[in-house]
């Protein structure tokens, strides 16, 4: 596999995520703004051919390294290619190409659509059962909005999550019995901790090219995972991968304070602005610019800046769910960190800020 890289100063671990489309630069933005609150390891972009350099720099002059791999999926003919419900997925095949970038010892793969709110770097100091296991949390398989398209064993009774707690630690979730239902054995690909390897990387490359299911999977990356590694995947807490849905079909057990990463799946919080947000008021307080990402070398020696002001305050007042469909309370999380930066980029004269900010609807 013909993979470019940038110089990064590595020592093992690190976050990673995958950037295909320039549209996905704010959340990508946001999430590295609050990562660096909280976490002393650097997050790493992988991309692909087809992004364009400019897209390439505006990320490189955020201090963010970019790796490039091949576009990946099926071999001709093994997939038809997704319905219009499931285009957003065409590019998700190539998350897979992570498992192959052994200049790290340690990997987390996460997506571009989330906002840290706490730290968890116990993650990269975690023990999987095996080098060859993966941790990530379970999928949440209750189809709330009924979708057609999802498998039809997608119902609330077989959701893995109803067994967690608001509390559960990072043992608590049980791995699945081998006898156990097929949902039991789903996971969701948002955030996945994992050793790189050649082998891994072969066995999914050999599961992408000969594998019967291939041609029905509505969800790709994460369906190839959870065959690949049945048996050998360790379930994480429903807070390392807040699914926002979660907060409305499983509120026994989500608790805003405890989530450390919140997951914006489906429509995202930079295609509009909450109207239950009150208009921003840009401040004129000068910050220090945003850190470099640290390493594990030189953690000791960068103080972090705090999360965006008045994230955490949000939080704590955000009022309980009452809708199915309406996620505006919990996109304004994403928004207050956004416009922080908007403000800090201006101040700073940031020339690629209005590039950035075509990207986001208001």
């Amino acid at each position: 596999m013909a993979i470019e890289i940038d110089e990064v100063p590595i020592e093992g671990k690190a976050w990673i995520t995958l950037i295909t489309n320039p549209s996905y630069i704010p959340g990508l933005l946001v999430l590295q703004r609050t990562l660096s609150s909280v976490s002393a390891y650097p997050l790493v972009v992988m991309t692909t051919p087809g992004l364009s350099n400019s897209s390439r720099e505006i990320i490189r002059s955020f201090a963010i390294p970019v790796i490039e791999v091949p576009h990946l999926s099926p071999s001709e003919g093994r997939h038809g290619g997704f319905d219009p419900s499931f285009a957003r997925f065409n590019d998700a095949w190539t998350k897979l190409q992570v498992f192959g970038l052994t200049q790290f010892e340690k990997l987390i793969l996460i997506d571009s659509d989330m906002i840290f709110l706490r730290g968890m770097d116990e993650l990269f100091e975690y023990e999987l059962p095996g080098e060859d296991w993966i941790a990530a949390s379970p999928a949440c398989v209750c189809n709330p909005f009924k979708i057609s398209h999802y498998p039809k064993d997608w119902i609330p009774s077989n959701c893995s999550l109803s067994v967690q707690n608001p509390y559960s630690t990072l043992d608590s979730p049980p791995i699945p019995p081998s006898e156990s239902t097929r949902t039991s054995h789903l996971l969701n690909s948002g955030l996945v901790v994992f050793h790189p390897s050649q082998d891994k990387m072969d066995k999914l490359i050999h599961h992408l090219n000969t594998s019967p299911s291939i041609p029905d999977l509505k969800f790709p990356d994460q369906e190839v995972m959870a065959d690949v590694f049945r048996g050998k995947w360790k379930p994480l807490p429903w807070w390392c991968n807040a699914l926002k849905t979660e907060r409305a079909v499983h509120k026994n057990i989500w608790k805003d304070e405890e989530v450390r990463l919140i997951h914006y799946i489906l429509d995202k919080p930079w295609n509009h602005r909450p109207t239950c947000l009150a208009p921003h008021e840009s401040t004129h307080i000068q910050l220090p610019p945003t850190p470099i990402t640290p390493t594990s070398s030189s953690m000791t020696k960068i103080a972090r800046r705090p999360l965006p002001d008045g994230l955490l305050e949000a939080v704590k007042s955000t009022p309980s769910q009452k809708s199915l469909t309406d996620y505006d309370d919990v996109h304004a999380w994403w928004w207050i960190a956004y416009e922080d930066l908007l403000d800090e980029w201006k101040r700073e004269n940031k020339q690629s800020w209005r590039e950035i900010d075509a990207y986001v609807k208001r």
